[in-house]
């Protein structure tokens, strides 16, 4: 049995595209998957955005992570994926603006109490946030973006999926990802990404 830790900005869309083929291909392989979240707002605190449109990403990244962090406050660790999954549909799928709305609905789509949305704004959460992101640095090693990988205790960025993976693709991709898990000598593989991966309702 093999187990992953995934870290993720619920707002990345390669990490989306990863996340949907990790939990379809681990849960095929009675594998383990622990969802974890860290934070693009945070790993770019000191830089300048470089267009209103990747200001209004890192806004958004950090309004949900807070929303995260109070959902991990309220019902543990095992909230995170329910969430994610349900946060998922709505921002990555049908496109939805994360507004404080969207956000009650979604929560409640996800078992969760509606009011957690009021975290959007709580910068209380802030210092949890940072704590969870640097987790994700600390085991990757190194700066890294969204995702990173676990896979048995040894720690990745990426896989940065441009689209999800079906059928013989997907179950080959998991069979390398996990070869390439366990060989000591690998460290990195990349190739451009051809633009960011787009989702059907």
């Amino acid at each position: 049995m093999n187990r992953f830790d995934f870290y993720f900005d619920p707002v990345c869309p390669f990490a989306w595209a990863a996340s949907r083929w990790l939990a379809d291909q681990a849960g095929r392989h009675d594998d383990s998957v622990d969802w974890h979240v860290m934070s693009l707002a945070v790993l770019n605190e000191d830089r300048e955005p470089a267009s209103d449109q990747q200001r209004r990403q890192l806004d958004t990244s950090r309004r949900l992570g807070r929303v995260f962090m109070a959902a991990v406050a309220k019902n543990g660790v095992d909230a995170i994926g329910p969430l994610y999954s349900a946060v998922g549909r709505r921002f990555h799928h049908a496109g939805d603006e994360m507004t404080p709305a969207v956000v009650s609905e979604t929560l409640v789509e996800a078992g969760l109490p509606s009011e957690l949305a009021e975290a959007m704004d709580d910068d209380s959460f802030d210092d949890a946030l940072r704590t969870a992101h640097q987790r994700s640095q600390d085991v990757l090693g190194e700066t890294g973006g969204s995702p990173i990988t676990g896979i048995n205790g040894t720690h990745f960025f990426g896989p940065v999926l441009s689209d999800i993976p079906t059928g013989d693709e997907a179950v080959a991709l998991y069979s390398a990802i996990v070869t390439l898990g366990a060989t000591s000598a690998f460290s990195q593989l990349k190739r451009p990404t051809g633009g960011k991966p787009t989702f059907s309702a």
